[in-house]
């Protein structure tokens, strides 16, 4: 489809994305970190190798050399992706019984509540449950 603008110049229009492929996160020990996602979080392993590993729904983890720089607000770390729950309070409470490391939920009024998790690297992850 082009469109035709002033002076003859055309401008195509071009697709967009169309959905997430992966999240990617950097851990030390791929088979370790799969194991973990799956287990705790409840990803779903497609293929695991030494180097990464791709569970679904759309993670890939990739083994890192070094510790890898995370950007931080403020001295905290940003998270390295989000996922949203159906019950903030029972997924909470089943990460702190199986020992993960958790913050506090937050309330965020109509937006919802949320917290955050660490997985074993220390990679900053936020669970939402969207607001009524």
């Amino acid at each position: 489809m082009e469109n035709r603008l002033g002076d003859g110049f055309r401008e195509r229009v071009v697709s967009k994305i169309a959905r997430l492929c992966f999240t990617f996160i950097p851990v030390s020990d791929v088979r370790s970190s799969a194991k973990w996602y799956s287990e705790v979080l409840g990803f779903q392993p497609d293929l695991i190798f030494e180097t990464h590993a791709i569970l679904q729904p759309d993670l890939q983890l990739l083994r890192t050399d070094a510790p890898v720089v995370q950007n931080r607000v403020d001295g905290k770390p940003l998270p390295r992706t989000a996922y949203f729950c159906d019950n903030i309070f029972e997924f909470h409470n089943y990460l702190k019984e199986k020992g993960v490391q958790t913050e506090e939920s937050i309330d965020e009024g109509e937006c919802g509540r949320h917290f955050e998790l660490y997985d074993p690297d220390g990679n900053r992850i936020t669970v939402w449950q969207a607001g009524n």
